[in-house]
C-alpha cells in the first residue's frame, strides 16, 4: 500500500537525519577528549613541598646563648646549637669545651637561654667535656626536652672542599657583666658568611692537634661553640679559634669530630645523607603516585575517545544503511518483497525434540532465528549449565519462506552439530533442511526434528 511505503520512507528519512545529528553531536566530545588526552600526556612530575636546604635565618632556630655565671655578676659567654632527631623536641646542645670550663673547674652554674634575656636562662648539666690539645668540645643537657630550638643536620666533612661557601652563626661578644636588659635571643645573633680556605687543617701553632676547617667568615669570642654551616644549611663544623694576627683566618672543629663524640655518648642526631635519602624516597613515592594517577587519567580519557569515536562511526554507518534502504525502496517501487521468515502458504514451522532433556516438546519457529545452547541470555532453548556436549551457543535455526526449507547453522560448538546421515556441520556454514529432517547436538542423545503443519 502506498501509505505504508510513504510512512516507511518518512521513517527512513528521519533515521538518516537523526543519524547525522547524532554523529555531529558525538564528534564534539571526541574532539574534546583528544584535547584532554594531549594535556594529560603532557603533564610532568614536579616535586613540591620537599625541603632539601635551609636558609641562615632558619638555622638561627637551632642556635642558643650559653654562659657561666660568676658570683660578681660577670659571665663567660658562648654559643651552642641543638642536636637531635627531626620533628622531635631537643634536649642536647653542643658547644666548645672552653665555654663550659668555668663550670667544670670552678663549679659555676651553667645556663642556656632560649628567650631574649639572661634571666630566662635554664640551668644545664654537662654530659661530655674535653678541653685539651686533642679536642675543644662539650655536650650539655637541659632538664626537659624543648621545642624552643630545632636540631641541626650534620654533614660528612670528608666531602667538604675548599672554596665552598659557609655561614657562621653566634653571639660575638666578649665576657660581660650580666645585664638583664641586654637581648640574648635570636635577634642578638649575627650571621656572617665566607668560604672554606683549608680542610683537615691542624692548628698546631696554637697547641691543638685536632682537625679543623679554616674559613674567613667573621667570628669573635662569643662565636665559640657556634655552628659553621654550608650553603645548604648543613653543619660542617663548630667555630673554635680565630687568628689574633689576622681578621680573616678562623678555625672550626670538623663535623666528623663532633659526630664521633655524639656516637660515643649515644646521642641521636641527623645525618645529611640520611635526611636527603629520606627526601629522595618521599619524592620517589610521590612520583609513583603521580604516574599511577596520570596513567589512570589517560586510560579513562582513552576510553572516552573510543566510546565517542565508536558512536560517531555507528551513527555515520546507520545513516548510510538507511540511505541504502531508502534507495532500494525507490527502486523496488510497488513490487512485493517476501522477507525471510514470511510464511505465505498458511502453514507453521515447528522444532520437535525427539530425544534428550526436552523430548516430547515442540517449539514454533517464527520469523526470528531460534538459538539452542546453555546461555540464558542469547538462547531460545536453554539447556542446563552442566549438560554434557552442549555449548553456550551451540546452533541456530530458522525457516526460509522463499526456499521452503529450514536453515541450520553450527555456531562453533565444541562437540559439533550432526545431520541424520551422520555428517558434521562446518562452523558458521548454513545447511538447508527439508521438512521432516532431523539433526543432533553432540550425539543422538539430543535429537531434534523440523517440520511444518
Amino acid at each position: 500500500m502506498k501509505w505504508v511505503r510513504r510512512i516507511v520512507m518518512f521513517l527512513l528519512i528521519l533515521a538518516i537525519a537523526g543519524s547525522g545529528v547524532m554523529a555531529f553531536l558525538s564528534y564534539g566530545p571526541w574532539k574534546d577528549a583528544k584535547a584532554d588526552l594531549d594535556e594529560a600526556q603532557g603533564k610532568t612530575f614536579e616535586p613540591d613541598g620537599f625541603k632539601t636546604s635551609f636558609t641562615p635565618q632558619e638555622n638561627q632556630d637551632s642556635v642558643a646563648f650559653v654562659y657561666d655565671l660568676y658570683p660578681d655578676g660577670s659571665a663567660v659567654c658562648g654559643t651552642s646549637y641543638a642536636v637531635g632527631e627531626l620533628d622531635e623536641k631537643v634536649q642536647y646542645f653542643v658547644t666548645n669545651g672552653h665555654v663550659v670550663q668555668p663550670h667544670m673547674e670552678e663549679g659555676l652554674p651553667l645556663y642556656i637561654v632560649f628567650g631574649d634575656t639572661f634571666i630566662e636562662g635554664i640551668e644545664a648539666e654537662v654530659v661530655f667535656y674535653q678541653f685539651d690539645a686533642e679536642l675543644d668540645m662539650a655536650i650539655i643537657k637541659i632538664p626537659q626536652p624543648t621545642s624552643e630550638r630545632k636540631p641541626v643536620i650534620i654533614r660528612d666533612t670528608s666531602e667538604v672542599e675548599t672554596g665552598e661557601k659557609v655561614t657562621a652563626i653566634g653571639y660575638p661578644d666578649k665576657a660581660m657583666e650580666v645585664d638583664i636588659t641586654k637581648s640574648v635571643g635570636k635577634s642578638a645573633q649575627t650571621v656572617t658568611s665566607g668560604v672554606i680556605a683549608k680542610v683537615d687543617f691542624v692548628p698546631s701553632a696554637y697547641g691543638f692537634s685536632y682537625k679543623s676547617l679554616q674559613h674567613d667568615a667573621f667570628i669573635s669570642h662569643g662565636n665559640s661553640g657556634g655552628p659553621l654551616l654550608d650553603q645548604n644549611g648543613f653543619l660542617v663544623g663548630m667555630n673554635t679559634l680565630t687568628n689574633p694576627d689576622s681578621e680573616n683566618v678562623h678555625f672550626a672543629i670538623t663535623a666528623n669530630e663532633i659526630k664521633q663524640r655524639l656516637d660515643a655518648n649515644k646521642i641521636k642526631y641527623v645525618k645529611s645523607e640520611d635526611f636527603l635519602d629520606d627526601i629522595e624516597d618521599e619524592i620517589s613515592s610521590e612520583k609513583k603516585k603521580f604516574e599511577k594517577k596520570q596513567k589512570s587519567e589517560i586510560s579513562d580519557i582513552e576510553d572516552e575517545i573510543t566510546e565517542a569515536r565508536n558512536k560517531f562511526f555507528i551513527f555515520v554507518i546507520a545513516g548510510g544503511v538507511c540511505a541504502v534502504v531508502l534507495l532500494i525502496l525507490f527502486i523496488v517501487g510497488n513490487k512485493k518483497v517476501v522477507m525471510v521468515g514470511e510464511q505465505d502458504d498458511g502453514k507453521k514451522s515447528y522444532l520437535y525434540c525427539e530425544k534428550g532433556l526436552f523430548a516430547g516438546q515442540k517449539y514454533e519457529i517464527t520469523g526470528q532465528t531460534m538459538t539452542i545452547g546453555r546461555d540464558t541470555h542469547s538462547c531460545t532453548i536453554v539447556f542446563p549449565e552442566e549438560t554434557p556436549g552442549i555449548s553456550s551457543n551451540h546452533c541456530s535455526i530458522y525457516f526460509d519462506a522463499r526456499t521452503k526449507a529450514f536453515v541450520l547453522t553450527d555456531n562453533g560448538s565444541t562437540y559439533g552439530t550432526y545431520l541424520s546421515d551422520g555428517r558434521k556441520l562446518t562452523k558458521g556454514v548454513p545447511e538447508q533442511l527439508l521438512p521432516g529432517s532431523t539433526f543432533a547436538l553432540a550425539d543422538k542423545a539430543n535429537e531434534f526434528k523440523v517440520d511444518r503443519e
